[in-house]
């Protein structure tokens, strides 16, 4: 039975339907709005994320460039379209195929992908439509092209470079810092817990749907329509109201969700530590080796338990050094960038070598190659 809130929610969505589909005073059928303000009313998930994937692929007009230079978007059309299912579409078995081409050819590699392929598809398919999904959800079953083009933009280490087209910046909130994805992250892979939760609390639920709304405004303000560099954009305050209406019922709280040890996260773990293992044949700096341990610490103690709280997850993989350390530290987003940016740049795995995504001229893979933190990163 749906609760009290999302009730309320479908019935505004129905009310503004049906007010935006409402005969004139004369009888005649209303004119519909254009520009901006017609964008503001009209727009939906679906035309949101199609708008999020041009900006990717094409920049703004204003100057922010492209997520993906068009070598890279080339490469993405040609692995895609060589692994599609007959109906042009991507599932968990395109995804193994691809990359079990991509880690090194041992029986040992290839075993510990085929066992974390759940949890990379479930990380795929949270970021193909992040922020309209609230995880815990309905499974996202296939995905097309547009939709593949956004999960690899996330989980190739390019998170950042997604959001610098407005001076946006909470004290509370920095994006900056891989904190806000390392908690996607868990939300991408986690089930409703196990054990008997108390309800949230309405604080708890107001905040969850607020960490919502931020995120599709962030997408709203890059995905905006503008014709060219001359066009006003929309500020945050007057995106809010489309905000609101596209925003669906609020995603759990944290604390009601949790991982699946065995089954989701220790898979993924062995993954990583085995990529970190290989990327350090390249990297001559100690931090593929520095993350390696803390991975293998964070295995070690979730080994054996049958699911992951929040509280716990975030213990064992974010140290909590940002400040410290200018917010250069390395997470587990790293060693799932390492298998991702294998789409961009294949064989990198094998060579050591990768593309500076700027330049397009070839360097030495190692983990900060990997990264668009800007001068935050070190």
């Amino acid at each position: 039975m749906p609760s009290l809130k999302d009730a309320l929610h479908s019935y505004k969505q129905r009310i503004t339907t049906a007010l935006s589909s409402s005969p004139a005073a004369d009888g005649s059928a209303p004119a519909p709005r254009t520009g901006q303000t017609g964008w503001l009313e009209t727009s939906t998930h679906d035309s949101v994320l199609s708008e999020f994937t041009h900006f990717l692929e094409k920049g703004s007009p204003k100057g922010v460039p492209p997520i993906f230079n068009k070598k890279e978007l080339k490469t993405l059309k040609k692995i895609f379209t060589a692994y599609a299912n007959s109906d042009n579409s991507w599932n968990q078995k395109p995804l193994e195929s691809y990359l079990i081409t991509q880690v090194p050819q041992n029986g040992d590699f290839k075993a510990l992908l085929t066992a974390s392929l759940p949890s990379l598809w479930a990380l795929t398919t949270y970021f193909s439509h992040w922020p309209f999904n609230t995880a815990a959800s309905t499974p996202i079953t296939s995905l097309t092209f547009p939709a593949f083009t956004r999960a690899i933009a996330f989980l190739s280490g390019r998170h950042y470079l997604m959001f610098t087209a407005w001076g946006h910046q909470e004290s509370s909130f920095n994006r900056t810092t891989d904190q806000p994805v390392l908690e996607y992250i868990f939300r991408a892979l986690a089930t409703s817990r196990q054990a008997e939760q108390k309800s949230s609390s309405s604080t708890q639920r107001g905040d969850a749907q607020t960490s919502l709304q931020r995120d599709i405004l962030d997408v709203l303000s890059v995905a905006q329509p503008l014709r060219d560099r001359n066009a006003k954009a929309l500020n945050r305050t007057e995106l809010t109201l489309a905000a609101d209406r596209l925003s669906p019922p609020a995603p759990p709280e944290l604390s009601d969700l949790s991982i699946p040890a065995t089954s989701v996260l220790v898979p993924l773990l062995d993954l990583s530590i085995a990529l970190l293992q290989k990327t350090s044949e390249f990297d001559g700096t100690p931090f593929p080796s520095t993350l390696k341990a803390k991975l293998e610490t964070a295995r070690t103690e979730v080994q054996g338990e049958d699911e992951v709280s929040f509280d716990t997850y975030t213990k064992l993989l974010d140290s909590e050094e940002w400040a410290e350390n200018q917010n250069s530290v390395y997470t587990l987003y790293d060693a799932i960038a390492v298998l991702f940016n294998t789409f961009p740049n294949p064989e990198s795995l094998k060579t050591g070598k990768t593309v500076n995504w700027v330049s397009g001229e070839e360097e030495p893979l190692y983990l900060g190659s990997l990264r668009s933190l800007g001068s935050t990163w070190t």
